[in-house]
């Protein structure tokens, strides 16, 4: 093999062009020696110009030179800069340098080689940001309430949050039982550790040992490789377990144990592991009349509620309502660039006569309609809201199979519930509300003639007047209650 071409210096030459870091050779009096392929297509050829005014366009050395201290003391130095190319693009470089000797150890220059760093702070500045939301949505005062109850409870959580004691949030499903356990974690030492959440009713009885505990390789048909569950994952912060109540008599069991001790074993194996884990659970079942029953264990009860928050539901704490309808409201308005005015006094009245089953989820569909339907004037016709109790849909629907008794005649052309136009395609309730404010032939014309005379208990009427079919239930009872401009 011909050693020529693997020359040291050529082969010197070869790697410093291959790195993508910039790398320049300076001497004693702030000459560059040296620049690689890096520099060279940023700032061009600039061999024998000082460092300043090739690459800063100064006149003197710059403040803080870091190329100074290392010619002078001989250590190396590291620095973050942001720096303006000739182009006019700025960019935050990570500059490192270290001293250039002689052959008799004297220094007779140095190293400088810069790093751009632009994309990594921009993630780091992107990261810091969604944090700062995070925590700011998980801050007691951005959460949208006037209640009396509400503010005890959060009074509660800022001196629970630091301890390490188990809590027990209870309330009905939409009350906000996830929301108060993630201001419990970001108001806590554990702010920064891992927090892991599980709905314990989403995962099957067989599965959910597993899921929670982990398994090991073997464990039973499937487990091909080990899996560490959820505690586990979560070893130094805290886990939160929706859904408490549906966890089989096994798995509680194992988790009595791991509270009592901070100790699990993986399903399958024999090795205990020791864990540092806040547990912190929820559900909307009555824990105690469970307990009652024989379906939840006495004792894991009483090691879970050591710190009991019970959570009420909208209907007992009504003075939230005006404040969370509009910050609702607004919240979907900006979503959809829609320009919302308010609520108008119907729509207020409607909403607090209303017998509200749980909170902020029950919200958010009715909340959406008239936000994404129009995009100015007041939707035209009333729709009741949906009957808040099982005797009031009792009632309803008694009604309803009364009328249709009454006004509908037996036989197969009868069709209470969608029609068949003449093109021969059947056409539901849904679709015939979609289409009834549009203008078309005759035949649609007896089409919605035939659709607005099947029975419905409570019509929904576009602006023209024609039936457009059963109401979506509350989907629809914001159509009418809220001004747009």
């Amino acid at each position: 093999m011909d050693p020529e071409p693997f020359r040291r210096e050529s082969l010197f030459e070869a790697v410093l062009n291959t790195v993508s870091d910039a790398i320049t050779v300076i001497d004693r009096d702030l000459k560059v020696l040296y620049q690689n392929e890096a520099v060279q297509k940023l700032y061009g050829a600039k061999t024998g110009e000082t460092c300043y005014e090739a690459y800063r366009g100064r006149r003197e050395p710059c403040e803080n030179c870091i190329i100074l201290d290392v010619i002078k003391d001989g250590r190396p130095q590291s620095a973050l800069r942001d720096i303006r190319l000739p182009n006019g693009n700025i960019l935050w470089i990570e500059v490192f340098a270290g001293p250039y000797r002689d052959r008799d150890g004297r220094i007779i220059g140095a190293v400088e080689v810069v790093r751009n760093v632009t994309e990594q702070m921009r993630l780091t500045e992107t990261c810091a940001t969604l944090r700062r939301e995070i925590e700011r949505q998980a801050q007691f005062h951005n959460i949208v309430t006037q209640s009396k109850r509400m503010k005890a409870i959060f009074r509660l959580v800022e001196r629970v949050a630091s301890t390490t004691s188990s809590v027990l949030i209870t309330g009905e499903s939409g009350t906000g039982k996830e929301l108060i356990a993630r201001a419990i974690v970001f108001n806590s030492d554990r702010k920064d550790k891992p927090y892991v959440t599980v709905n314990c009713g989403a995962i099957p009885e067989n599965l959910l040992e597993s899921e929670l505990f982990g398994h090991v390789r073997g464990a039973f048909t499937g487990a091909v490789r080990d899996h560490p569950g959820v505690l586990e994952a979560a070893d130094g912060g805290t886990a939160f377990l929706d859904e408490i109540g549906e966890i089989p008599p096994a798995a509680q069991v194992k988790l009595l144990r791991f509270l009592q001790e901070g100790e699990i074993r993986r399903v399958g194996d024999t090795k205990v592991r020791k864990l540092d884990v806040r547990i912190i659970a929820a559900t909307n079942r009555d824990l105690e009349g469970a307990v009652r029953d024989g379906t939840f264990r006495e004792d894991l009860f009483f090691r879970l509620n050591v710190i009991p928050i019970a959570l009420p539901p909208l209907r007992d704490r009504k003075e939230d309502i005006p404040p969370l309808a509009a910050h609702l409201l607004q919240r979907l308005c900006d979503a959809h660039s829609r320009n919302v005015t308010g609520l108008s006094p119907e729509a207020l009245k409607a909403f607090m006569t209303y017998d509200w089953r749980g909170t902020c989820g029950r919200w958010r569909t009715p909340s959406n309609t008239p936000c994404t339907s129009r995009t100015r004037g007041i939707p035209s016709a009333p729709a009741s809201f949906p009957p808040s109790s099982s005797r009031s849909r009792t009632q309803g629907g008694a009604r309803a199979a009364a009328s249709r008794s009454r006004s509908t005649p037996s036989g197969p052309s009868s069709r209470s519930r969608r029609t068949i136009p003449k093109n021969g395609s059947p056409r539901s309730w849904g679709s015939a509300g979609r289409t009834c404010g549009k203008s078309g032939s005759g035949g649609a014309s007896r089409d919605r003639a035939r659709t607005s005379d099947a029975p419905s208990p409570s019509p929904v009427r576009s602006p023209a007047g024609r039936s457009c079919g059963t109401p979506l239930r509350i989907v629809t009872s914001l159509l009418p209650l809220c001004c747009f401009r």
